[in-house]
């Protein structure tokens, strides 16, 4: 009967355990049916014992797998954290490279644009030259054309008035 109270109490029937063995019918031939008061105390005190014994050993290979467990669950996060992160830095690399990239080619083109302004103003002196000289070329080929005429007379003049200077050198030196 006493048995059966403490199985009552544990919340189990008859002899079975959830997850621990039934008493074998040694256990239960050791303790005695005839016993006083003290010694029934100390026979559920020892079954008390070895309910508590193993049940502490239930919980001990519980806890073991649930350890077990979550440090697989944790190292498997550490593992996706850490490939988030690998993620996340490649991906910030490249947003770095491509900042510096794009800094670069906003430098070229601020050069090219500057070129391409010394350029454009080269072109615009030029024409601007080229119109002039094509407006000044009439007044270019008369002033020409003038000075090619003075410089002719200037040549028969000089003909004209050497040849009898060179005669008269010529009388004086003979």
């Amino acid at each position: 009967m006493e048995e059966a109270q403490i199985e009552h109490l544990l919340g189990r029937s008859g002899s079975e355990e959830v997850g621990m063995s039934p008493i074998s019918s040694l256990e239960r031939s050791t303790i005695p049916t005839y016993s006083s008061s003290a010694e029934d105390d100390e026979a559920v005190h020892r079954k008390l014992e070895g309910f508590a014994g193993q049940y502490y050993t239930l919980l001990k290979s519980q806890l073991e797998q649930q350890r077990i467990y979550y440090e697989g669950r944790l190292e498997a996060i550490r593992r996706e954290n850490e490939n988030s992160t690998k993620a996340d830095q490649s991906t910030s690399d490249l947003i770095s490279a491509l900042k510096q990239q794009r800094h670069q080619l906003e430098q070229r083109c601020m050069t090219l644009k500057k070129k391409h302004k010394k350029v454009s103003d080269d072109t615009m002196f030029l024409k601007n030259m080229n119109e002039t000289l094509e407006e000044d070329k009439f007044a270019f080929r008369t002033q020409i054309a003038d000075a090619q005429a003075h410089f002719a007379r200037a040549k028969e003049t000089k003909r004209s008035r050497l040849a009898p200077l060179e005669k008269k050198v010529n009388f004086l030196m003979l």
